[in-house]
């Protein structure tokens, strides 16, 4: 095991598909190697207590970022911590649990990257930005089916969060190294399927995706400049892939994830409108590119150990 895990934030509003990506990585690294850490688990204030005060849960007064910040650091050093326990299903905290430190943790929510502290803690980190259209839907499906609310009353909170989204979870995606854009564009006979755009900053160094680029696999690699004239490298995933060519592409990037030793995990799994299980091959190859990335930390780390 490396000296210390490899920590990876993912962050991004409620409902853009934090937690389908991390089902994903879950499932790439196994259950041995790889823990998530909820950042909704660390309110500072239960449902009932955040209405009273008027407080939603994207105002970042509902955190408690010392505790936060503490129990990062101890896992980031290989301690193990008693974390608290938020229940979605009624809003309330129920006690506290133990959490181990693993090879990789994830910390997934709404302010991974908020403090500096907390952005000196990732070896990688991902914002979840879909586009606008989805974001809202994503949500409302969310919170009905999973989490017991009606239609009026998640349409009420997400008008009641827009503000403090705007103003404190938003700002934080100029931090990401990665940033994944899920959106629908519609073909010439009016369908769509869930592509992605993966957008990296300065931090790491672009990778050659030439082996996989070409108008069948439906993936493409651009070089930008930001407004502040910091290099950009963007993959473009397009869902209308034929889907044995994205199963060949998959097992190519497998390779390069797990060098092949094991089977290639089902990934691109998410649940539609009705709650159905689908599979999106953009979304699938999206995973296996930030864990490319991932695996790519874990052997320089160990390259630098020896």
């Amino acid at each position: 095991m490396p000296a210390r895990p490899i920590m990876i934030a993912v962050g991004g509003d409620s409902g853009t598909g934090k937690r389908t990506l991390c089902r994903g990585l879950e499932a790439i690294f196994g259950a041995g190697r790889i823990e998530t850490l909820v950042l909704d688990d660390y309110h500072s204030l239960d449902r009932a207590q955040r209405k009273l005060v008027g407080y939603t849960a994207t105002d970042p007064r509902a955190t408690n970022f010392a505790a936060l910040e503490e129990d990062l650091w101890a896992l980031r050093e290989g301690r193990g911590i008693e974390k608290p326990v938020y229940d979605h299903a009624d809003g309330t905290f129920k006690g506290t649990e133990r959490m181990e430190p693993h090879e990789i943790m994830i910390v997934q929510g709404l302010f991974p990257l908020y403090t500096r502290a907390l952005r000196s803690l990732f070896d990688i980190s991902v914002w979840m930005d879909p586009q606008d259209d989805l974001r809202p839907a994503w949500k409302m499906q969310r919170d009905t089916l999973r989490r017991g609310y009606t239609e009026a009353d998640a349409r009420e909170e997400m008008d009641r969060r827009a503000p403090d989204v705007a103003k404190y979870v938003a700002p934080q995606a100029k931090y990401a190294d990665l940033t994944v854009t899920f959106y629908r564009p519609t073909a010439a006979d009016g369908s769509s399927a869930l592509s992605a755009r993966i957008r990296k900053g300065g931090r790491f160094r672009a990778l050659d995706y030439a082996e996989f680029q070409s108008g069948s696999t439906s993936i493409r690699q651009t070089e930008e400049t930001t407004a502040g004239g910091f290099p950009e490298t963007i993959i473009e995933l397009d869902g209308t892939i034929e889907p044995g060519l994205a199963e060949q592409v998959e097992d190519r990037l497998w390779r390069h994830v797990d060098g092949g030793t094991h089977e290639r995990p089902t990934l691109g799994e998410y649940q539609d409108a009705r709650g159905k299980n689908q599979n999106g091959s953009a979304l699938a190859l999206a995973q296996l590119l930030i864990a490319r990335r991932v695996v790519l930390i874990e052997n320089e780390r160990m390259e630098m150990a020896e």
